[in-house]
């Protein structure tokens, strides 16, 4: 919704760079002095400053949508819009309805491979095939702020879809509860490899217990040789930052 800031005795002009219906204009006229729609233009003048949000409405002339246009008018000290500038980006209905097919096949993607839960939704989705096999993966010394958490080994995994990071993380006595919120992982070359998703076994980690991080990704990081994981929290300020390698 675009917010417009009026005053009274000045005049707003809102430009379209579509086309409007005139016909369609949808305001208090009691309000204002002038508040006339042509082809490409609102224009706007109260009788008096707008304490409230006034809505206004104007539709568009094609079929595209957004269909119309909805504005919340007020006014703000020492502020008024003089001229704005409208950039209405259409979507055809044709447009819309090939998005949502491609949405919709994207999601009935996602449901095949995440159908169910436990070991066999990896065989029932593909994902886990014959050739699937374990690549163990060794641990590099953890940065000095570590956040109180400890890598003890780890493990990828190629599927045919995506690839997993499995890494056992240790929450060391004396430490409050982490949930990893989010992951990011870049390869040796410096490239950032695109996460799909992080989880956890459990729903946080605890002071002196061993918890399994997950972390999916689009391609597996290992291929270039060593990378580097970092593992944030909700509240980004405490970070798990480490490098794991083939060999």
């Amino acid at each position: 919704m675009l917010e417009l800031y009026v005053a009274a005795g000045n005049l707003t002009t809102a430009a379209f760079n579509a086309k409007l219906d005139p016909d369609t204009l949808v305001v208090d006229r009691t309000r204002f002095k002038w508040a006339e729609a042509s082809e490409h233009f609102l224009m706007l003048e109260p009788f008096a400053d707008v304490s409230e949000r006034l809505i206004i409405q104007v539709g568009f002339k094609d079929r595209a949508l957004p269909a119309k246009a909805i504005l919340a008018v007020t006014s703000k000290l020492d502020v008024m819009d003089g001229k704005v500038e409208v950039d209405r980006r259409a979507n055809s209905p044709e447009a819309l309805l090939a998005a949502l097919k491609q949405r919709e096949a994207e999601l009935e993607e996602l449901k095949g491979r995440y159908a169910g839960n436990g070991p066999a939704s990896l065989v029932l989705s593909e994902w886990l095939t014959e050739e699937t096999a374990p690549i163990h993966l060794y641990v590099e010394a953890a940065t000095a702020d570590a956040s109180g958490l400890a890598v003890h080994r780890a493990a990828g995994y190629e599927g045919q879809f995506s690839a997993l990071v499995a890494i056992r993380v240790l929450k060391l006595h004396g430490q409050k509860s982490w949930v990893p919120a989010q992951a990011s992982i870049t390869s040796a070359t410096g490239t950032p490899v695109k996460v799909l998703s992080v989880q956890m076994k459990f729903q946080d980690l605890p002071p002196g217990k061993e918890g399994l991080v997950v972390v999916e990704t689009e391609t597996p990081p290992w291929t270039a040789g060593k990378f580097r994981v970092e593992l944030v929290d909700a509240s980004s300020l405490r970070r798990l930052s480490f490098y794991l390698r083939t060999k």
